[in-house]
């Protein structure tokens, strides 16, 4: 069973906006939506979770992997588009998907074309 599991999860921006303030949460198998008005913190929990910030203190767990002390091993099993996703301009599709690959931990060329 697929189990995501955060605790006192809190992250404070540098101009001093508390984004997360002690989050507890636990969602299982299935649908879950995170709903909330601009500034709710949405955004923040989502980029904490897929390791493109790091929290102030807290733990979050998927599977037993520390998604705050294992970043690398959660990338592995772990996809995250946000709402704004900007495109490098000049940059094919091939290399783009290459690009990805690379930050999914697959290194060997080889197995990046095999893609």
């Amino acid at each position: 069973m697929n189990t995501l599991q955060i605790n006192n999860l809190t992250k404070t921006y540098s101009n001093g906006v508390k984004a997360l303030n002690g989050i507890n949460l636990e969602i299982t198998n299935g649908m879950f939506g995170l709903l909330g008005p601009n500034g709710a913190g949405k955004s923040s929990l989502m980029r904490t979770l897929a390791t493109l910030q790091e929290a102030d203190s807290g733990t979050a767990t998927l599977d037993g992997i520390d998604i705050l002390n294992q970043p690398e091993e959660l990338r592995k099993v772990l996809g995250y588009l946000p709402q704004e996703f900007g495109v490098y301009p000049g940059i094919t599709a091939e290399q783009l998907l290459d690009h990805m690959a690379i930050l999914k931990g697959i290194i060997n060329s080889k197995e990046r074309k095999q893609l």
